[in-house]
């Protein structure tokens, strides 16, 4: 874990459950780390090719997509880095996998104020905003269509001053931000939701896997990422409903 890929939260925060996990080896925080593989994203938009030569030669292996899992080289890479929503993938070890974060999240104590039954909105903005064209900005009228007004409305979000405009729109009862919460908590109010309307974020993805194995209903957006046609095929959870994103 690192400070630069914590999408607002403190680069320890999810790390510091890791190790309650028994098939976790062994976990550590390098920011420094963080840093050099943040600046080769940013490098990689002027030349690709000399950054693809320094991470072979400094034994990077990075899935430069939500979906493709790469095929490891003869030798061993020192970092490999991911997405890890691949629906396909995950699939295949969720009787493993479900029990082991089901665990480390039931120990996770929620915000004082939460509502006893409420519908969660999960809004990603943060460094989405820099690369709207790709992922997409999810709009106000995607999440309005599937609000349920019998329920308390929870919004969870990155990036509180990104959201403002959507956040007046839906009126919701409260909103957590990295100000008043942290990633666990909010993978956990997630997991608690009566409905989830997910973001097309990791941290949505996940929250929206262990809501829907707690027979809650949640709703995807689809496709999941605004100019990636290809990644729908492979992010779709098999127990999401999928709905028609609108972005902005």
């Amino acid at each position: 874990m690192d400070s630069f890929h914590a999408n607002g939260f403190s680069g320890d925060d999810l790390f510091s459950n890791l190790l309650e996990c028994e098939h976790i080896q062994g976990a550590t925080r390098k920011d420094r780390v963080g840093f050099g593989i943040k600046s080769l994203d940013k490098a990689a938009t002027f030349s690709p090719l000399l950054v693809n030569k320094l991470e072979k030669k400094f034994g990077l292996l990075r899935t430069k997509n939500s979906y493709i899992i790469p095929n490891l080289p003869q030798s061993e890479p020192k970092i490999v880095t991911g997405f890890y929503i691949n629906a396909k993938n995950i699939e295949q070890i969720e009787d493993l996998l479900l029990p082991e974060l089901q665990k480390l999240v039931g120990v996770i104590t929620t915000p004082v104020d939460l509502p006893k039954r409420y519908q969660y909105v999960h809004i990603r903005r943060g460094d989405y905003v820099t690369s709207a064209t790709t992922h997409g900005l999810i709009s106000a009228e995607h999440y309005k269509r599937l609000i349920q007004r019998d329920l308390p409305l929870v919004i969870g979000t990155d990036d509180i001053k990104s959201s403002e405009s959507i956040i007046s729109e839906l009126m919701p009862t409260v909103v957590y931000s990295p100000s008043n919460s942290s990633a666990w908590q909010a993978l956990k109010m997630m997991a608690m939701a009566e409905s989830l309307i997910l973001a097309n974020s990791t941290l949505s993805w996940w929250g929206g896997f262990l809501a829907s194995n707690n027979g809650k209903s949640v709703f995807s957006p689809s496709p999941f990422y605004k100019n990636d046609p290809e990644s729908e095929e492979h992010l779709q959870y098999k127990k999401f409903t999928r709905v028609n994103s609108e972005f902005l």
